[in-house]
């Protein structure tokens, strides 16, 4: 079963974005969803408007590499493309990142809801440089599994805050399901955080939008659990002592092997 599904079985929620009095013992809000109901084919209503605006901020930041799309073909709510910058040089990484996340405005609680700084986004990840990524003018389908699922993983959260109703920021994190089922055979990762360096800034784009550019991190469900106990300082801490790599590792060890509390 691909990520896509595994994600989209979260017990109880509702379609809308929740209005939620449940938190965690770090304070963070805890959602809740299940699979919205069927609304038929909607077509984005615009089509990576920030596409270049986003592109120009990764080039510039991550120049002199080259690289490829994997563009989506049939688009539903919004259109998001993988964007594939290849390795600078021997011993470099690849730099995955979306398009389209931030076409729309994303459902904010009502009580950050004025916080234009945090109603766009997009995401990325780095790769080690001996990647399968695959290969320009293919489709990530034809990738092993153990190959395409950060593909996978960027194009369901980069849809997730328009499909589900809500908004992803900085110290979300996303449990692959209730047991949270490894991410791919043969690995640890039972879902993501998604943290926010100065690595890569926002986006400031021409008519005055600021697009959060949000890093997911794989993770252990020890070290989400470690978050919602102690808060994303806790968990960003934790991150810092262990030197978490900036590239994925999926040989890292967990960083909250410790953490056997039973949270409610």
């Amino acid at each position: 079963m691909g990520l896509l599904d595994k994600f989209k079985k979260k017990p109880g929620g509702r379609k809308t974005a929740p209005e939620t009095e449940e938190y965690s013992p770090g304070g963070s809000a805890i959602y809740r969803y299940q699979t919205p109901e069927k609304q038929g084919f909607r077509p984005p209503e615009d089509v990576c408007v920030s596409m270049e605006a986003v592109e120009q901020h990764m080039d510039h930041i991550f120049p002199n590499r080259g690289g490829f799309v994997y563009h989506e073909i049939l688009s539903d709510l919004v259109h998001i493309d993988v964007h594939i910058l290849r390795p600078a040089g021997e011993g470099d990484c690849y730099v995955l990142y979306t398009t389209g996340m931030s076409d729309l405005p994303m459902h904010l609680p009502e009580e950050i809801a004025d916080r234009e700084d945090l109603k766009y986004a997009e995401l990325y990840m780095l790769l080690p440089g001996d990647w399968n990524v695959g290969e320009e003018n293919r489709t990530a389908q034809d990738l092993p599994y153990e190959s395409f699922w950060p593909i996978q993983m960027l194009k369901f959260l980069a849809r997730f805050p328009h499909e589900y109703q809500t908004w992803l920021g900085w110290g979300h994190t996303i449990p692959n399901g209730p047991d949270y089922t490894p991410i791919c055979e043969g690995l640890g990762f039972g879902g993501a955080v998604l943290d926010q360096l100065t690595l890569v800034p926002p986006v400031k784009t021409e008519d005055g939008k600021e697009i959060s550019m949000l890093m997911v991190v794989p993770a252990y469900k020890e070290e989400i659990e470690f978050k919602l106990k102690y808060g994303m300082e806790g968990l960003s801490d934790r991150f810092a002592e262990r030197k978490l790599p900036l590239v994925l590792d999926i040989h890292r060890p967990n960083f909250c092997e410790d953490f056997h509390e039973v949270l409610d």
